[in-house]
């Protein structure tokens, strides 16, 4: 992209500090460039992109390389604001419509097809149970000088509700399907699903937990609405049905070990999770 570049923008969009990202246009045309610190989730999200370029959502690679040591990738620009920041703006019966649509779009990814694997590597474990099994230790184990009684009860309860999960195939799971990451435009029409770059064959629910990292789906009308946009191709994933309160301690869990206190929102958010379960 030999052309001027003009009205560079950083995109403060992660608390995490996981990449640098930026808007910046050449003529009237609009493009993200992300720039990140991991050759394994970049390799991992141009992978997916490319999966996944004839979905309407996912922006189309326009460069992609490793310059001066920093790997990065050129993707069109989406119109849109994030959902997150959107959603109060708009009527509950508006409101229903859109998450119903978030739900038909998650599945076009799960859809994409079985996986034999729970990664992208061959060999790695094929067991659902084994991997949650594996996971869930790695959580509990940031966790293990915390102090917090819900925690604490949380990380039991893992190991109980954990047998009752149903041995299914993995499938496509983008591993980041949140509020944050999903556009619309003002009249409240979905115009893109950003981040790929933790997308890997995996357990779908975790994609139906990382929408509960925000409330929306505490009202059962959103989560029906997210149910029957999501069943339109395929049915809903059986085990969060039958092991909801697992994924949801197991969401809260993650949730309150993986951030600072630069993130002090999503622990709280984590905790009342695990509290609602186990009230249960």
């Amino acid at each position: 992209m030999d052309k001027e570049i003009l009205n560079l923008n950083f995109i403060d969009h992660s608390i995490l500090d996981r990449n640098y990202v930026y808007t910046f246009n050449i003529g009237l045309d609009d493009f993200i460039i992300k720039i990140s610190y991991s050759r394994e989730k970049w390799e991992n999200e141009i992978r997916v992109l490319k999966l996944l370029k004839d979905l309407y959502f996912v922006p189309n690679i326009i460069d992609e390389g490793i310059k001066y040591d920093l790997r990065y990738i050129i993707m069109e620009k989406f119109q849109g604001e994030t959902l997150i920041d959107e959603i109060d703006k708009f009527s509950k019966k508006k409101q229903l419509e859109m998450i119903e649509k978030l739900g038909e779009s998650l599945d076009l990814i799960h859809n994409t097809g079985e996986f034999n694997f729970f990664s992208w590597e061959e060999g790695k474990k094929a067991k659902l149970r084994e991997v949650r099994n594996y996971k869930d230790k790695n959580i509990i184990r940031k966790l293990q000088h915390c102090e917090n009684e819900l925690v604490k009860e949380g990380t039991k309860l893992l190991d109980k509700y954990r047998p009752k999960l149903i041995d299914t195939k993995p499938r496509l799971t983008h591993k980041d399907y949140s509020l944050r990451n999903i556009l619309v435009l003002e009249s409240g029409k979905l115009s893109g699903i950003l981040d790929y770059e933790h997308t890997e064959p995996e357990d779908p629910c975790l994609d139906i937990c990382s929408m509960y990292h925000t409330d929306i789906l505490d009202d059962e009308l959103f989560f029906e609405a997210f149910k029957l946009g999501y069943e339109k191709i395929v049915e809903f994933p059986i085990n969060f049905l039958l092991n909801k309160n697992y994924y949801m301690i197991n969401t809260g869990l993650y949730l309150y070990g993986r951030f600072s206190e630069k993130g002090l929102e999503a622990r709280d958010r984590g905790l009342d999770l695990i509290k609602n379960s186990l009230n249960d």
